[in-house]
């Protein structure tokens, strides 16, 4: 993304415009292609997940369909990350097919849920999971992710641009996973992104890293971070590292960058990378992070 004076203008420009277009609902809606029970802000242990309290995850879902638990990611398998940006460009159907034919898990950023992206979805029979950070013209927008295998559970955060007011979005899913007896945690996050301190960027960040902290298990933690300053990815680095996250090493990376930073990442725990590189696309601004994984033994 091109982080210019200019583009924000831009941003603002379409904010005020078109402000009768934009819906933000009061509590960010969950969308979901399945079955779930109703959310509960009471503890619950299932699957090493507490939610005690909003610093950890104000809304927690769990799949109804056990028998769904029988159908695991496999014990090598590929994820791909991609800011898709709400589907602009040109392309962007033929390049997720391609990510969609590949890949096991796919996490998106500025996933718009449109008729075509519907029609994707159900075209490879994905189980997706959204959380609605707004919606502009009735689609809903946010970080999304998806995979032929359903997820035991979710649980969604919100944390609300300070300056522009939308709220940006994290999805943590739990997989089953053949390749450990733990499932899979699986955290999509669209961070803060115009502030001039940390403070809110922490505090999402915090938010998502307050779960993985109490979860023993094999975890993976991707998207579009923002890294765009020395202090947002120093801080990155030092909280992934307090709780034993790893990030990817890259064969080919070509990831997009502002002020010399890359935006987009990998980071993972209790598993082992196989491989991982990232390629050029013009179907977003952003180029997709592709990436494989197999367990530790």
């Amino acid at each position: 993304m091109n982080y210019t004076f200019s583009r924000s203008a831009i941003i603002f420009t379409l904010v005020f415009s078109l402000s009768g277009c934009f819906d933000i609902a009061d509590i960010p809606k969950l969308n979901s292609s399945w079955k779930v029970t109703d959310s509960t802000q009471i503890n619950d242990d299932q699957f090493g997940f507490v939610t005690d309290s909003s610093s950890t995850c104000p809304t927690f879902l769990t799949n109804t369909n056990n028998d769904m638990a029988d159908i695991q990611l496999p014990t090598e398998f590929g994820i791909a990350g991609w800011n898709i940006y709400k589907q602009d460009n040109d392309n962007w159907r033929a390049e997720l097919t391609n990510l969609i034919e590949k890949n096991d898990l796919i996490v998106l950023q500025e996933a718009k849920l449109s008729f075509l992206l519907h029609q994707l979805m159900q075209q490879y029979e994905l189980t997706w999971t959204q959380v609605e950070a707004f919606s502009v013209y009735k689609q809903s927008m946010g970080v999304l992710t998806a995979s032929k295998v359903m997820p035991l559970s979710v649980c969604k955060q919100t944390l609300a641009e300070p300056w522009l007011r939308f709220p940006k979005s994290s999805l943590i899913s739990y997989y089953p996973w053949a390749g450990s007896d733990e499932p899979l945690l699986v955290a999509n996050m669209h961070m803060i992104n115009f502030t001039l301190g940390v403070d809110e960027f922490n505090q999402q960040l915090e938010g998502v890293i307050s779960v993985i902290r109490k979860y023993s298990g094999p975890v993976i933690m991707a998207g579009d971070f923002n890294t765009w300053t020395n202090k947002r990815l120093n801080q990155l680095l030092d909280i992934t590292a307090s709780v034993d996250l790893q990030q990817l090493v890259y064969q080919n990376d070509v990831r997009e960058t502002a002020f010399g930073h890359p935006l987009d990442d990998i980071y993972f725990r209790g598993m082992q990378q196989i491989s991982a590189s990232s390629y050029e696309t013009e179907a977003s601004d952003h180029n997709p992070i592709v990436a494989r994984f197999g367990p530790l033994y």
